[in-house]
Order: C-alpha cells, then sequence, then structure tokens
C-alpha cells in the first residue's frame, strides 16, 4: 500500500513539471480535389523561407507513400512558400463572482461570496504557407495553407511552432496527393 502511494505522489510531481503541449490547426483557402489520374509518381519539391529539413521530411513522407523523387521531368512539381510566421498575445479577461449557500445541521445556515479580477496573457503563432501542386500535362492546383497553434498562457518556442506547423503541412500535402 505504501509503494501505491509513493508512486502517485511521484507521478503526480513530475505531471506538474511537463511543459503544455503545443498544439496547432490548419485551414486551407481553397480546397483542393485532385481529380486527374497521375500517370506517375516521380515529384520534384521547390520551398522558400522553411527549416533546413522541410525539403528532406516533405521527400521522405511522399517516398513512405509511394511516390518516387524525379531527376529530370517530374510528374508533380510542389512549390511552397511560407509567407509569414508571428507570435501573437491575446488578453484574457479573469473576471469572476461567485456566490453560495450552504446548510449543515440544525440551524446552521450559510452564504459566502467570492470577487476576483484581474488579466491573463495568452499566447499563440500564426503562419501562412502558399501551395502550389502542378502535374504534368494536366491543370495547376494552388491554396494558401493556414496554420494557427492553440492559445496557452505558457509561451512556446518559435523552433516548435515551425516543427509542428511543418509537419502539419506535410500531412496536408500528402493527403491531397493520395486524394484524401
Amino acid at each position: 500500500m505504501k509503494n501505491i502511494f509513493f508512486c502517485l505522489i511521484v507521478s503526480l510531481v513530475f505531471l506538474g513539471c511537463s511543459s503544455p503541449v503545443f498544439t496547432s490547426y490548419l485551414s486551407t483557402s481553397n480546397p483542393i480535389f485532385i481529380t486527374e489520374n497521375i500517370k506517375g509518381k516521380s515529384f520534384s519539391i521547390s520551398s522558400q523561407n522553411f527549416s533546413e529539413n522541410f525539403e528532406n521530411n516533405l521527400s521522405s513522407a511522399l517516398i513512405q507513400n509511394g511516390y518516387k523523387k524525379a531527376t529530370k521531368n517530374p510528374d508533380i512539381a510542389i512549390k511552397i512558400t511560407l509567407n509569414y510566421l508571428r507570435q501573437n498575445s491575446d488578453i484574457k479577461n479573469n473576471n469572476f463572482m461567485e456566490f453560495g449557500f450552504g446548510s449543515g445541521g440544525f440551524r446552521h445556515v450559510g452564504f459566502g461570496s467570492s470577487f476576483g479580477n484581474g488579466y491573463e496573457n495568452e499566447y499563440f503563432y500564426d503562419a501562412q504557407a502558399s501551395l502550389l501542386i502542378a502535374l504534368k500535362d494536366s491543370k495547376n492546383y494552388q491554396t494558401n495553407l493556414n496554420l494557427q497553434s492553440q492559445k496557452s498562457s505558457f509561451e512556446h518556442s518559435q523552433t516548435q511552432a515551425i516543427d509542428s506547423f511543418e509537419l502539419k503541412i506535410i500531412s496536408k500535402i500528402i493527403e491531397i496527393l493520395n486524394g484524401f
């Protein structure tokens, strides 16, 4: 019994020491539905303003999904540019007022109230990337990818935001090419 109680206390201590999870959301300005049958699965990637590993990570994800990197004349040309990445803050209003009534036993009735006020800063990142998918001998598909992180009172690093956003972008490109 002592071991269970000790393990519970230790796990609660470590739970309180962890940093909040970085959660982000992605939306597109225009939906992309590739209805043509892509004859080949060779691709090329051109990116701007992303991290050094972005093209390698996207290439690896595409290769894992059955595509192959082209040396010349790709069937799919992917061009993507990170337009901006910003850290923003917002103020959350924490004003509140509470009332309570209670009774206990014979002739014991109580009333209580509490007031609080204050403001708390919330931080979030937003970004936008322009995506162009050009199919060989077919039409081009383009959209803007709008990304935003969840608001948090914890200030995350820009590196966390970039990593999270790039993973979302890669999975969206795979989703588009695989036809959802």
